[in-house]
């Protein structure tokens, strides 16, 4: 059955695309750090790292743009951050997938859906950045302890699933500004 302009994947479709990237790499990446915490970490150590990353959450939307990497796409592309947009939640792997039966799809169409999409990168920074400061954490109380082997895994670790995911959101919003400026009509100046 063709597909036609009005056919549109349903949100349980997109959250399932979605979720398979996102277990994927939690899995990798979270796995070795439970295994750590769970066999070598104290609880209260445990807790209270844990807690002190959670309060990233509490950093006000405003406070992003002092850690921004750049404001230049370039940059984020020198890094190779696109390829991690490839196999990312929403990303071109993803879009691929969904495009194959749902040719006219498209994640942003207006501008809700840009501002839409800007909020969510601000909620996954967020998440990467209180995971990439208990990553860290973690890292150093495994240095401190003397299990190099622990401290560089959760450390390449960290890399992969926040510092990447954090410049990703950057150069995301950096994109969508992009395509926002382009799309809003300009007014002459007097």
């Amino acid at each position: 059955m063709a597909s036609t302009r009005n056919d549109a994947p349903s949100a349980g479709l997109l959250a399932f695309y979605n979720a398979v990237p996102s277990v994927v790499w939690s899995g990798l990446a979270l796995g070795p750090l439970a295994v750590f915490c769970y066999q070598h970490m104290a609880r209260p150590w445990l807790l209270g790292l844990l807690g002190l990353s959670l309060l990233a959450y509490g950093v006000p939307r405003a406070w992003f743009r002092y850690w921004q990497l750049s404001e230049k796409p370039a940059v984020y592309r020198r890094l190779g951050v696109p390829g991690a947009n490839r196999l990312a939640q929403d990303g071109a792997l993803v879009n691929t997938l969904v495009r194959r039966r749902y040719p006219h799809y498209r994640r942003v169409q207006s501008r809700r859906s840009v501002a839409a999409a800007v909020g969510n990168s601000y909620h996954m920074e967020r998440f990467h950045v209180a995971a990439l400061l208990f990553f860290l954490f973690a890292s150093g109380y495994a240095a401190v302890q003397g299990q190099w082997g622990w401290a560089a895994a959760l450390l390449v670790l960290n890399i992969g699933y926040n510092l990447y995911p954090i410049w990703l959101q950057q150069y995301l919003r950096l994109r969508l500004a992009l395509v926002s400026a382009r799309d809003t009509p300009q007014t002459p100046r007097t």
